[in-house]
């Protein structure tokens, strides 16, 4: 049943093509080591890959000549993937060899602006594997296993959120959660999560903060010309329950405004009414549609950072949020931003800016002083840090 509920969501994900080459790949062909179906798959592949990759060395470099490889799921659209993409990007602009590899076995991320990172599919992982990784690092749950299995000098773990969240399957919440005590050194970008991992199991992590991209989000022309209504913004993949993009339109219909619509996975019913929709936009073209817009509604309900409403802020626009855990790294409730606590307030909250230019002013100019604290060069100062750590020791 596990295999069953995993080839559906695989479908979900991929187009028919795609999911055949991966099939071959991961059940078939070289990949078969590479990944876990579940725990004693995991127990079973870990006992043979000692001998399948015996042959190949282990990085023992120091300082920038180290081999640096990040795990990702895949090259969708999504918030954490592009994290991992800048921090990988900024590692290489000073002066690391840094790699990513995809395990959806694409080869390029066209929606990322300036990405610049050698892309590797999981089925040319042996290139890698040859010159010897020195630091392999996991991005979430379903990679993990992965960078267990393959060889490393160092192994990391960027944990994003509680993944165990994304799931109602409590097989799967179980296997999701074993990864948490992967013998690794954990990074995350938000306290609630480092508390969690201490708490729940006793992981020190190191807090390395996100960052906002300020050259790419900051207002700029706008899309169309506004009208004499408020325009609000609902952004997030419909086809994602908990991303509540469903709750928002709730929340905002009939209301006198114009609605927009930003979906990276999924297009409106047909009953819905709005006046414009975008699909799949790239990161460089969401400032013109932030700066487009007067509000964002956004009503998450599993979060770990929720990066548009920071974007939407450094755009000049006014952020309504639900209250959900990692918005309170940056959202400050009547500073920069309204929070909600439920579909009926988020209602309220956005007719009350649209009723008072005076209160939108005055957060969207919070927000725009709250933008200019997240550099990116903090974060990535912070991930040199641990990086360099071993040539310290």
């Amino acid at each position: 049943m596990n295999l069953i509920k995993r080839i559906i969501r695989e479908l979900r994900k991929n187009s028919l093509p795609d999911f055949v080459r991966k099939t071959l790949f991961y059940y078939f062909g070289k990949g078969r080591l590479l990944w876990a179906l579940n725990s004693a798959d995991w127990a079973r592949k870990k006992f043979l890959v000692k001998r399948e990759f015996a042959k190949y060395k282990i990085g023992n470099r120091s300082g920038k000549d180290r081999i640096i490889v990040w795990v990702i799921p895949g090259t969708w659209i999504s918030g954490g993937i592009a994290v991992v993409v800048r921090h990988a990007n900024m590692l290489q602009e000073r002066g690391y060899r840094v790699f990513l590899v995809t395990q959806d076995l694409k080869a390029t991320i066209p929606w990322f602006t300036h990405q610049k990172v050698k892309v590797v599919p999981m089925s040319r992982i042996s290139v890698l594997l040859e010159e010897g990784i020195d630091i392999l690092i996991a991005t979430g749950w379903n990679s993990a296993p992965t960078v267990d299995l393959l060889p490393a000098k160092r192994k990391l773990y960027f944990v994003q959120s509680d993944e165990r969240k994304f799931y109602d399957d409590p097989v799967m919440k179980q296997f999701v959660g074993t990864t948490y005590d992967l013998p690794f050194e954990y990074l995350t970008m938000a306290h609630f999560l480092q508390a969690w991992l201490r708490e729940e199991f006793d992981q020190s992590s190191t807090y390395v903060p996100n960052g906002l991209d300020v050259a790419v989000f900051h207002p700029v022309v706008v899309r169309q010309t506004k009208t004499d209504k408020v325009r609000v913004l609902i952004e997030g993949p419909i086809n994602i329950p908990f991303k509540g993009v469903a709750e928002a339109y709730e929340a905002v219909a009939g209301l006198d405004c114009e609605l927009w619509l930003v979906s990276s996975n999924g297009v409106p019913p047909s009953h819905w009414k709005y006046d414009q929709f975008f699909e799949r936009t790239p990161i460089h073209e969401m400032p013109q549609i932030y700066s487009s817009c007067d509000i964002l509604l956004k009503m998450s309900t599993v979060e770990s950072f929720c990066y548009p409403p920071l974007e939407m802020m450094a755009c000049g626009g006014v952020p309504v949020i639900l209250e959900v855990s990692g918005i309170e790294e940056y959202a400050r409730h009547e500073e920069n931003c309204l929070i909600v606590q439920s579909q009926q307030e988020a209602r309220q909250a956005v007719a009350r800016l649209i009723s008072d230019p005076a209160l939108r002013a005055r957060l969207g100019r919070g927000g725009l002083e709250t933008a200019k604290k997240w550099s990116w060069e903090r974060s990535v100062d912070a991930l040199e840090q641990v990086i360099l750590r071993a040539d310290s020791q």
